[in-house]
């Protein structure tokens, strides 16, 4: 047999043809690894972030009102304290409720009532931790005015319940604490 007989080019022929099948094999196998890989670090069912870095994030509902909105306050926010949490809005885009911390040490809860005019309280439940620890809770009429407090302090707790006066000049405060229950008025909004 000579180097250019058909017995030898046949024979070459199939030993490429062996070595094709085995790189094809090799191939198939590494796609299939590097696809469990990724499904592997990835999860199966799409595509989970380990983490997302954002200002805010906005949900909103089928007409394109935002009805949770989680992030930090603008800068020139008009409450009392700018805040960081979650909020929530009715579909008429009225704040309802929260939950945040505040730049001034507090961290608070609270459901609002609907539909409230600009610079009328619109908080009817709410919990507060302050800067040092202490505990408020608070509920409110349907004007705003506080009808229960519950508060503690360095040494122990309060409960109050509040009365508005019909012209909200003067509220009725009910005190109870360990040490007694008083009654007093104090001027009101």
């Amino acid at each position: 047999m000579n180097a250019s007989s058909p017995a030898v080019h046949e024979d070459r022929i199939a030993r490429l043809e062996r070595s094709l099948r085995r790189t094809q094999w090799s191939v198939l196998g590494l796609l299939i690894l590097v696809v469990a890989l990724a499904l592997a670090w990835y999860g199966i069912g799409g595509v989970a972030q380990r983490e997302i870095v954002t200002k805010r994030i906005a949900v909103v509902d089928d007409t394109g009102a935002i009805r949770i909105r989680i992030g930090e306050d603008q800068k020139d926010t008009q409450r009392a304290s700018r805040a960081a949490g979650v909020v929530l809005y009715d579909t008429t885009g009225h704040e309802r409720g929260g939950m945040a911390t505040m730049a001034n040490g507090r961290v608070a809860f609270g459901l609002d009532a609907p539909n409230i005019a600009a610079g009328q309280a619109s908080d009817r439940v709410g919990m507060m931790v302050d800067a040092k620890g202490h505990v408020l809770f608070a509920v409110a009429d349907n004007q705003g005015t506080p009808a229960v407090l519950v508060k503690s302090s360095d040494v122990g707790g309060t409960l109050q319940v509040l009365e508005a006066s019909p012209d909200q000049k003067q509220i009725q405060v009910r005190t109870l604490g360990v040490k007694g229950d008083t009654q007093s008025t104090m001027g009101g909004g």
